[in-house]
């Protein structure tokens, strides 16, 4: 994974968290609070053995007696490591406010090499993820370099969202290599691999209500042709989502994207034209980590279950990532496990379009535009079955959605903006999806009412008003929905 971090917090697949530094392509850049965004499935860290330097800080927090936390945990992982428990600043955490967590891990046999230590935030029911990934001690005392019989205490400090609405933080804990997490043999944990290490109580903010993101896509009479430039007329006449905005509050981002949606009886059509002055990608390969450089995302969770979604990024130099989860964070591998995490391929077509020069980075590019469409039919992923899902589409059906831009500014940490922003740190948000509706050419969603006719609006055929008692029956009173008039209710 690039770029590579390193203490203190990060970036879970569209998790925002606090982070001291990061080493990216331009060399070590410092990153303020809340502002680095790195998505992934854990976050990788240096496994470089410890520099004389570093060892200094390491020898600091090698405990030579057993300590006692506040929240005793003693689980046993594999039999080579005991998380012992864990210790908590202030008790009570506070959004908004930085919450010290301090580990306390017991070495039993060498781990080998490979492992890293993870740690997750949650509110109760897996709402509100934050990865709080990061290196032993600062990043200075790998796991692979633990040695039996150690006590390492490892304290780092998450940044909990200004916006947080649960009253308890739960905090997670564990080993993991590649796909795969340390079994745990004993101890609280959630069957997952990852051990229970606490449970916090937090004042939390009141929910406030905002109204659900609403977006009308038209429907085109002659398919588009996908080459990045969007000079079709149905593209030019389509509402633009207006300016995405910041995902943790709403607020304005440095550089601006927007997007536009058409459909027709075999694709969904979607546009996104993005500012930049630097534009880069060096990810090649299909379902390359993205989200770790710059890239645009769409999530579509099409039978509005707020399980079963797809998901599918597209980066500057037109690369695709795609996947199907069969819930929340699930990847197609949880539905068969002889898959491997994203190797769902869509029948997505993609060009983009760069307007300046790709991966220069000597001079000043204007932005990059992205045309895609998707086959209706893959929004079903790998739930061919999901017969709730109508395609194609009626007029006034609805799908949820949201879409998404990672952007890296030269120089600057990556920065993340989006349609309808979460206001947590996760991309994942489902509730925060926003509503695409499915429209006729002019974006309406019914047919229009036809004129109503003189007679029907209580005039003769001469324009004089007619007598509501003509018992002559010269002004009869025309009935609405009258079935023999084969006229509709005005």
């Amino acid at each position: 994974m690039r770029p590579f971090m390193q203490s203190n917090q990060i970036r879970h697949r569209g998790v925002v968290l606090r982070m001291n530094r990061v080493r990216s392509r331009w060399g070590w850049v410092g990153v303020p609070a809340a502002s680095l965004l790195l998505m992934a499935a854990c976050v990788e860290q240096d496994d470089d053995k410890p520099t004389p330097e570093d060892m200094k800080a390491v020898k600091a927090n090698i405990l030579t007696a057993a300590p006692a936390p506040k929240y005793p945990v003693n689980a046993d992982l594999d039999g080579k490591v005991i998380y012992l428990g864990l210790d908590v600043e202030p008790a009570t955490a506070i959004p908004g406010k930085e919450l010290k967590l301090t580990h306390y891990w017991k070495s039993v046999a060498s781990p080998g090499d490979g492992w890293r230590i993870f740690t997750h935030i949650e509110g109760p029911n897996h709402q509100g993820f934050i990865n709080a990934d990061h290196g032993p001690i600062g990043g200075k005392y790998p796991v692979s370099q633990w040695k039996p019989g150690e006590i390492i205490r490892d304290e780092h400090t998450v940044m909990l969202p200004a916006g947080w609405t649960h009253d308890v933080v739960v905090v997670h804990a564990g080993l993991w290599r590649g796909p795969i997490r340390m079994p745990i043999k004993s101890g609280p944990n959630d069957g997952s691999g990852r051990v229970i290490a606490a449970t916090i109580p937090a004042k939390a903010v009141p929910k406030v209500e905002t109204p659900r993101k609403r977006y009308v896509a038209r429907r085109t009479g002659k398919a588009i042709k996908v080459d990045g430039k969007l000079d079709e007329a149905a593209w030019k006449d389509a509402p633009s989502t207006g300016v995405f905005v910041n995902t943790m509050n709403g607020g304005p981002v440095e550089q601006s994207t927007e997007a536009k949606l058409l459909w027709d009886d075999k694709f969904l059509y979607v546009a996104f034209e993005n500012a930049d002055t630097d534009v880069w990608s060096s990810l090649s390969k299909r379902d390359d980590k993205l989200w770790t450089q710059e890239a645009v995302e769409l999530m579509i969770d099409a039978d509005k279950n707020g399980k079963t979604y797809v998901e599918i990024q597209v980066a500057p130099n037109g690369n695709v990532f795609d996947t199907y989860l069969p819930s929340y964070r699930k990847y197609e591998d949880s539905v068969d496990p002889k898959k491997q995490p994203y190797s769902w391929n869509s029948k997505v077509n993609v060009k983009v379009a760069v307007d300046g020069t790709l991966n220069k980075h000597d001079d000043k590019d204007k932005g990059w535009t992205v045309e895609l469409a998707l086959p209706l039919g893959d929004v079903k992923g790998m739930d061919p079955k999901a017969d709730s899902v109508r395609l194609p589409p009626e007029i006034g059906d609805t799908w949820r959605i949201n879409m998404f831009r990672m952007d890296v500014p030269q120089g600057k940490p990556q920065q993340a903006s989006g349609w309808s922003p979460p206001l947590v740190g996760d991309f994942h948000a489902l509730d925060r999806f926003g509503d695409l509706v499915f429209g006729d050419e002019k974006g309406n969603l019914a047919a229009p009412s036809p004129p109503i006719p003189a007679v029907m609006a209580g005039k003769s055929s001469n324009g004089d008003r007619t007598d509501k008692g003509d018992k002559a029956g010269k002004g009869t009173k025309h009935k609405a929905g009258d079935k023999a008039a084969g006229k509709p209710t005005p």
